[in-house]
């Protein structure tokens, strides 16, 4: 092989580690948020038929309802019909949601192709090794959905979502709140619950 195809072999091994480091990256962005939940001990969630709103849900700090509000209360009102709720003035469960958010470094490598000859076990040719760094700060969200049962005032379930914010949730946050909130959903309880099971 001549130095120039050795040259040519090396750019196209290049683009083509370059891609798959990228395309890593791209999987890691688009995945779902994660997902946890807590439930009362021996918890009869059938024993509920109507939900209602507390009167200043955690997002509403400021005096005014928002439009974070406004796009939970939607979605949730959502989920809960969908599950044979009925919306009433005097609820058998209250419903608050809070929201928060924290930035933190995160940090990865990539391929890094060295541009210089290495000595092999045979002849010459060309090396790569995983030394590029790529340090960051990006911001969390969280999502936190409590259920308190209205008549003793008791929380009875919870359900939180984590996940990364990016630029197109903070321009148009609704879809990304419908997201979160059918993913909480998705974890609620069907059944009546054993202390330390998990939801179905």
């Amino acid at each position: 092989m001549t130095i120039r195809n050795k040259h040519r072999s090396t750019r196209s091994w290049a683009r083509g580690l370059a891609t798959a480091a990228l395309a890593l990256v791209l999987v890691a962005c688009a995945s779902a948020p994660q997902i946890r939940t807590q439930s009362a001990p021996a918890l009869d969630i059938v024993q509920y038929r109507t939900f209602g709103f507390v009167e200043r849900p955690d997002t509403d700090k400021a005096g005014y309802t928002t439009l974070t509000t406004r796009f939970l209360k939607e979605a949730v009102t959502r989920e809960m019909l969908a599950r044979g709720y009925t919306q009433s003035d005097t609820p058998d469960l209250l419903i608050n949601f809070s929201v928060d958010s924290k930035d933190k470094v995160e940090g990865s490598s990539w391929p890094d192709v060295g541009l210089g000859w290495g000595r092999w076990s045979r002849g010459w040719g060309w090396g790569g090794t995983f030394r590029g760094h790529d340090i960051r700060t990006v911001t969390e969200g969280t999502l936190t959905i409590d259920v308190v049962d209205q008549q003793h005032r008791e929380l009875i379930w919870s359900g939180t979502a984590k996940g990364r914010v990016t630029a197109r949730a903070e321009n148009d946050p609704q879809p990304a709140i419908e997201q979160a909130v059918a993913a909480i959903f998705a974890k609620y309880p069907k059944h009546p619950l054993v202390a330390g099971a998990p939801a179905k």
